[in-house]
């Protein structure tokens, strides 16, 4: 028998491994390929971009494991926590576990979603090597976050504090979402929204500041995260055009969805604005700026200038996204910090040089500044006496102002069943009213905080329920993790100065 070549082997070891059943019609069998109006004319032309088996897979993965278990070990050994330049970046990173983890998590879920439900050998192989990237990545996470529970506060709970904190419910609604669209929806909504738009934006800046404070741990779970990214783009990408291909009548379908998934996408990553800007003392680049070199530069004009062959436009609301980044961190900042007391993370007072660097950096960031410097004489100042009304779309707080008026309030409301809903922006609107039925069950946590779903004493209750002490809110400087953070680093001699 003949060699095989290098292609001729890929397709003996990934190709011809489909189930073609014999006593159960393909509908049958795959009842959700046809529901979304995708027309299909020859599946078998699609290929995986990378062409990768799987004993490389296993390959290259394992040496990723290997390094980066190389550096963690190496950071805890040398106690690299104390070795930041200020703890207050670990409350960033408290507000990073209980995001991201379940979300990469939840990622995984979908992958397997996707490849159980699109009867396509080339996606099926790669969305079964995703899914195990992103239950590599929830292992990482959670290894880094168990290491950080023994000195910081706030993520010894993390089943708690994933499954009950309000603001997860922000990363539950789009993997939920995505989970209860058809295969192939569910496809662009991770592999354009989450990877292909802004998953650059979510690990390189965020990564690149943990280096810059020296957090050299956290750092590296984004490097190794990152690696795997390459593929998941590549994936999105040759799926979106082949669908283009395919067919002309799966244009508008496809519009439809990258429209909806662009903002739920921009929305789920709101709160990576915030940490760019504001937790790391050192920032190596602005949200503003990263935006415009991941969004604006790689997709609107990159991505998009290469679709318009056929026929898809710029999303709907990409527009607004534009409009307000010089506005989306600090609002963002600003609603967190009203609502500190029912967070995992503490807030804290800016520094002098933080207020240097943001009115460098931003125009617009006088409009933000006397409402920040307020924590300076009273640290709950701003602190609001409840739970938030959340948008019934993206469940981020329904406070965002408008970016052409900014004294105004950007909330919409629609009508559905003779009921009122809200949500934060045109562009949440516009999902809503597309599928109110998906949106009008969501759980709002004001509402279960004055029906006494928290029980008598709702505050305790709250506590509880999200796994969290009162201990563990308020503000950074004067807790005592930041205290404790200090002691270690006498203990370790890094409070000396040299002359």
């Amino acid at each position: 028998m003949a060699k095989l070549g290098t292609k001729e082997k890929y397709h003996a070891m990934t190709r011809d491994l489909m189930w073609e059943p014999k006593h159960f019609d393909m509908e049958k069998v795959y009842p959700l390929i046809e529901k979304e109006g995708i027309i299909l004319k020859d599946p078998s032309r699609w290929e995986d971009p990378f062409r990768m088996a799987y004993n490389q897979y296993v390959k290259i993965q394992s040496e990723k494991d290997g390094i980066y278990h190389a550096v963690r070990n190496a950071f805890e050994a040398n106690d690299g926590h104390a070795k930041v330049i200020d703890s207050r970046w670990y409350e960033g990173v408290k507000i990073f576990a209980v995001n991201v983890q379940p979300g990469e998590y939840q990622a995984h879920r979908l992958m397997a979603y996707i490849g159980r439900n699109i009867p396509i050998e080339a996606i099926r192989f790669a969305t079964f090597n995703q899914a195990i990237d992103e239950l590599r990545h929830a292992q990482i996470e959670l290894k880094h976050y168990a290491h950080m529970s023994k000195q910081i506060d706030g993520l010894h709970n993390i089943p708690a504090t994933s499954q009950n904190l309000w603001l997860n419910t922000v990363v539950k609604s789009f993997f939920d979402d995505a989970l209860s669209a058809g295969p192939f929806e569910a496809l662009m909504a991770i592999s354009f929204a989450f990877e292909y738009v802004f998953t650059n934006i979510l690990f390189l800046p965020f990564a690149s500041s943990a280096g810059a404070v020296g957090d050299d741990n956290f750092a590296a779970v984004g490097k190794t995260v990152q690696s795997d990214e390459s593929r998941h783009m590549a994936l999105g990408m040759s799926a979106l055009k082949m669908l283009l291909e395919e067919d002309e009548r799966n244009v508008p379908i496809i519009q439809g969805w990258l429209d909806k998934w662009y903002w739920r996408g921009y929305r789920l990553f709101s709160v990576i604005a915030m940490l760019v800007d504001y937790y790391p003392r050192i920032r190596p680049i602005s949200w503003k700026k990263a935006f415009e070199t991941y969004v604006e530069e790689q997709v609107f004009n990159g991505l998009f200038k290469d679709l318009r062959k056929y026929g898809i436009t710029l999303p709907k609301f990409a527009g607004d996204s534009i409009k307000e980044k010089e506005y989306y961190s600090h609002t963002v900042f600003r609603i967190l910090d009203q609502y500190k007391m029912a967070n995992p993370y503490r807030s804290f007072k800016l520094q002098e040089d933080d207020y240097e660097w943001l009115n460098n950096e931003y125009s617009k960031f006088s409009h933000f500044e006397p409402f920040i410097r307020r924590n300076e004489e009273n640290v709950f100042a701003n602190s609001s006496p409840g739970m938030p009304a959340v948008c019934s779309v993206c469940q981020l707080p329904a406070e965002f102002p408008n970016p052409d008026s900014p004294l105004e309030l950007w909330t919409q409301y629609s009508e559905h069943n003779g009921k009122t809903y809200m949500t934060c922006s045109p562009g949440c609107k516009h999902v809503f009213d597309h599928e109110p039925d998906k949106y009008t069950q969501i759980w709002w946590p004001a509402e279960a905080y004055l029906s006494g779903e928290f029980g008598e004493d709702p505050i305790a209750g709250m506590f509880k329920y999200t796994g969290l002490s009162p201990e563990e809110t308020g503000e950074h400087y004067s807790s005592r993790e930041h205290a404790h953070w200090l002691e270690h680093r006498r203990h370790l001699g890094l409070d000396k100065k040299f002359f």
